[in-house]
């Protein structure tokens, strides 16, 4: 069941620090491109020198949040109300049952893993995914992809893309 969200009331259940600095991720754009998540949303947001992911939805009849900066409780963080006005902003319809992303069962290799990277310094991780990334290129193009670095292919690489396909097909049909 897809559910509407009183937008004025949203906006005055905000504490007025929490509802500037949201206005200022809008304004500087720090809000990625919104993805349908487990009943809500999810975007990407810069903030200043960090990157979270929150999450926004309807669990239990209540608007919930969820995002990786650290605040927990019944408050929506700044990340979580700036992601909620550009879903409210783009029409998005909520559904009555959200699940958050961190509620979803996983895996025990991945919950194993999970705990693994806790356990690391932010520097520690940082210098680990770099030096995977040097070691294997599609683990390479994956994480240039997540952080939206990966640059569209250039007319002479295409082309030479191309070429490589042509002379493969030529020596295949011999």
């Amino acid at each position: 069941m897809a559910v509407r969200i009183d937008v004025e009331a949203f906006h005055d259940s905000i504490p007025t620090a929490v509802g500037e600095a949201a206005a200022r991720l809008l304004a500087d754009g720090s809000v990625g491109e919104l993805e349908p998540a487990g009943g809500g949303v999810q975007a990407v947001v810069r903030d200043r020198d960090a990157t979270f992911q929150p999450w926004v939805g309807i669990v239990d009849g209540i608007f919930t949040g969820d995002c990786d900066c650290g605040i927990v409780g019944d408050n929506l963080c700044a990340h979580a109300v700036a992601t909620a006005l550009t879903a409210f902003h783009a029409g998005t319809t909520f559904s009555g049952a959200a699940t958050p992303p961190g509620a979803t069962p996983v895996e025990p290799d991945h919950a194993h893993y999970l705990e693994a990277v806790q356990r690391l310094s932010p520097r520690q991780l940082a210098d680990l995914v770099a030096a995977h990334a040097l070691r294997d290129r599609l683990f390479a193009t994956l994480l240039l992809g997540e952080a939206g670095m990966l640059d569209a292919a250039g007319a002479s690489g295409l082309a030479g893309f191309r070429t490589a396909v042509a002379d493969a097909a030529t020596v295949t049909n011999r």
